[in-house]
């Protein structure tokens, strides 16, 4: 691994715009910093720590989570931010903030500077509890802007914010809940039409008779981290379980990922978490079978002997130049092996079609103490080469300045 960034708090996401040299690093604690010519900048690209909701110095799943630069972004200038934004005027009572999907726009003959005036908002969503954000923010090759969006946190899918829904043995799965708000999905808009965006006329509920018209997948716990294939354009998310199983999906269009019905490939007990139902449907309200994972492996919190780690962290799929032996490999990671430890850990699955089991193998790192990664990995990003980042630090919550940003050699 080289070393690219160092002295940040906490970094979650790495890109980079089209015919661009720079590499654009979000902190989670409310800034975009620059690497441009092998060196990170010493003023951010955009501070948003006013905006955003103050932080826990201890687990924090808030703050500023995702970056997506226009496909045109060398000539308008635009780009998206997704921030945690304080509840909102008119929220729900009791619910604990407000997610913000916002365009900015760059200015200058290298789109350098950023006028903080310049937000318009795309999108408000209210979540009920501080977790389960997801937040990540992509343009598709058909030009539309994927956001992925969490179950609205809390534990089991229950509490404040978790609607009843179809499946009465695990009630209040807002990811099965596909008509009265959006969460627990991903979605797809058109950020170039109407007067915030528009609705692709091919989503899965576009007429809006039974679902909301911006789901485009739906029945995800905490899809913290998807990607798109820059060969392929498939989607491929990690979606963060609750004790038992972590997973990694194939987004298709339509496609109900079966939370909290299944975590996994098990039937969810919402009653007692650690022990699976003997059985559940195998489809949801409106006939749609749950599609099932290409990659799931056991929680090292519930299996410590058999578990891969705690909190899977979805990757990419590498197109790079730099190392042969992972060309087409899908990269993935957990955020640590071992609780209360920075023990994250990375993994190379051989795509394999989208319905999986897709087989992986462990990564271990030459130039690292015992071969391992030796942070929490809070992220992968990959740059306009098809290259690989590993983005990580050392403290359990956003505070410090061991955040580092490393690329694959």
């Amino acid at each position: 691994m080289q070393l690219i960034a160092s002295d940040l708090v906490s970094p979650v996401f790495l890109t980079q715009p089209a015919d661009d040299d720079r590499l654009f690093i979000l902190d989670q604690v409310g800034e975009i910093r620059v690497v441009k010519g092998g060196k990170l900048q010493p003023e951010p690209f955009l501070d948003l720590k006013s905006k955003i909701v103050t932080l826990k110095p201890e687990h924090e799943e808030r703050g500023l989570l995702g970056l997506a630069f226009h496909p045109d972004f060398k000539s308008n200038g635009r780009f998206f931010v997704y921030y945690s934004a304080p509840l909102r005027k008119g929220a729900p009572n009791g619910f604990d903030h407000t997610s913000v999907i916002a365009q900015y726009t760059a200015t200058g003959s290298n789109m350098e500077k950023v006028d903080l005036n310049s937000e318009k908002v795309i999108m408000y969503v209210d979540q009920p509890q501080d977790n389960h954000n997801a937040g990540t923010l992509m343009f598709g090759p058909d030009g539309y802007l994927y956001i992925s969006l969490g179950d609205g946190g809390n534990k089991n899918d229950i509490g404040t914010g978790h609607v009843s829904d179809w499946y009465k043995k695990n009630d209040g799965g807002n990811g099965q809940d596909v008509k009265r708000n959006l969460l627990g999905s991903i979605l797809r808009i058109d950020v170039n039409s109407g007067a915030s965006y528009g609705i692709p006329s091919d989503n899965p509920f576009a007429d809006g008779n039974n679902g909301m018209k911006e789901i485009y997948a739906y029945g995800l716990r905490n899809p913290y981290r998807f990607s798109i294939d820059k060969e392929t354009g498939m989607i491929i998310a990690g979606d963060a379980g609750q004790v038992l199983r972590e997973e990694m999906n194939v987004i298709k269009k339509g496609a109900n990922y079966g939370w909290n019905v299944k975590e996994g490939t098990t039937c969810f007990n919402a009653a007692d978490n650690k022990n699976p139902l003997p059985d559940c449907p195998d489809q949801d309200s409106l006939g749609n079978k749950f599609t099932d994972p290409v990659i799931e492996f056991k929680n090292s919190m519930s299996y410590p002997q058999e578990g891969l780690g705690i909190v899977c962290v979805g990757g990419y799929v590498y197109r790079g130049d730099t190392f042969a032996g992972l060309d087409g490999s899908y990269l993935f990671g957990v955020w640590t092996q071992h609780h209360g430890k920075p023990d994250g850990a990375i993994f190379a699955a051989e795509v394999s079609g989208d319905t999986g089991p897709w087989q992986y193998r462990k990564l271990h790192f030459r130039n690292r103490p015992n071969n391992a990664f030796g942070h929490y990995l809070l992220s992968f990003g990959q740059d306009n080469k098809g290259e690989l980042y590993l983005l990580g630090n050392d403290n359990e919550g956003p505070t410090g300045k061991t955040g580092k940003v490393y690329r694959i050699e």
